[in-house]
């Protein structure tokens, strides 16, 4: 019975560390997917002719499951052309997707892009796409640092910290 709680009290701990462990995981992996989304988008708003709610939707279909809501409840709400403009459907998508991962300074990198979103010219589109990839490349390389430092810690407690719950009821 003993034997029983020590392998319970290691696998529960150990769990929790390996759960906080995957905050910066996912941290990392919403950014690469976000940088690589948004220039497929950059490419699709320079040479395809399509309604911008077209392109959403069909970028939506080519992203990772973890941002695709913000690309397709975008291009949802501009398609039933009530009146949004594209940084209004963005922020109201970006505020309804529910992502406990990315920090505050990630998601007003996005929430920045939305504001310029189709308020200009292919050029001035192209800054406005080129600024957010830089600024979300920079905050990828920030995650990585801090996954680096935290990742490894966060698991190493979770086993220790099972191994002190066991020698203390011992």
């Amino acid at each position: 019975m003993k034997l029983l709680g020590i392998v319970l009290v290691i696998f529960s701990t150990s769990s929790l560390g390996y759960l906080f462990a995957l905050k910066y995981k996912m941290r990392r992996w919403i950014l690469k997917s976000m940088i690589s989304s948004l220039n497929l988008f950059k490419i699709e708003i320079t040479y395809s002719k399509a309604p911008l709610g077209e392109i959403l939707m069909a970028i939506s279909r080519s992203s990772d499951k973890s941002i695709k809501f913000v690309f397709s409840k975008t291009g949802m709400i501009l398609s039933q052309n009530e009146g949004y403009t594209a940084g209004e459907a963005w922020e109201i998508a970006l505020k309804e997707w529910d992502n406990g991962y990315l920090k505050k300074e990630d998601v007003e990198i996005l929430r920045s892009f939305g504001y310029g979103l189709g308020n200009s010219d292919v050029y001035n589109q192209e800054k406005n796409f080129d600024l957010a990839i830089e600024l979300l490349k920079r905050q990828l390389s920030n995650a990585e640092e801090e996954s680096k430092k935290n990742e490894k810690l966060y698991k190493n407690i979770g086993v220790l910290a099972g191994l002190a719950i066991i020698i203390l009821f011992l």
